[in-house]
């Protein structure tokens, strides 16, 4: 619910009573669990981050070639973000609403995920070798920079899909040569 109001309303345009209708619960019954809009806010999209990584974690255990495996996980995690971003017109708003507390709870939840990513590596780019090792962590670091530049033009969602395909057949091209 909060989500929903404050993609449709910006933080500065979303209420407590807002978020309290959309919820279909009272004000004060939101109060007894969250004690302001902040608050709320964090909630939810560390929330909605969660999801996300759980979501792409998951496509790495489905069967499947490698660049299918690696472009679900960027689709799911990458992609769908992007998508939810985009359908608002609060999104610049909402990405720079950002407090300590949040950037702290996405962090975390985020090292969640480049964990599996690592996990998930090592199970298909076997070695303990310094340059296996060196790969690896390399793999990472494309995964989780390039898509932060492919969003450098505000491309379209089908566009930012596109580049996130064209990364993970990039690197399960240079996974399958090592």
């Amino acid at each position: 619910a909060a989500i929903s109001r404050f993609s449709a309303l910006g933080f500065a345009g979303t209420s407590m009573a807002d978020i309290a209708d959309e919820a279909a619960m009272s004000r004060p019954a939101l109060y007894q669990y969250f004690r302001n809009k902040g608050d709320i806010f964090v909630s939810a999209f560390v929330h909605l981050f969660e999801d996300q990584v759980e979501r792409a974690l998951l496509v790495l255990n489905e069967p499947g070639p490698v660049a299918e495996q690696l472009n679900g996980f960027l689709q799911r995690y990458e992609g769908d973000l992007w998508q939810r971003m985009a359908t608002t017109m609060h999104s610049d708003e909402i990405l720079s609403a950002k407090n300590a507390d949040i950037v702290a709870a996405i962090d975390s939840v985020v090292m969640q995920l480049w964990d599996g990513m690592a996990t998930y590596l090592a199970r298909v780019a076997v070695g303990r070798s310094r340059a296996v090792v060196a790969r690896r962590a390399a793999w990472i670091e494309l995964l989780k920079f390039s898509p932060k530049g492919f969003k450098f033009d505000q491309p379209s969602v089908e566009v930012y899909r596109r580049r996130l395909s064209a990364l993970a057949q990039s690197v399960a091209a240079d996974i399958a040569a090592s």
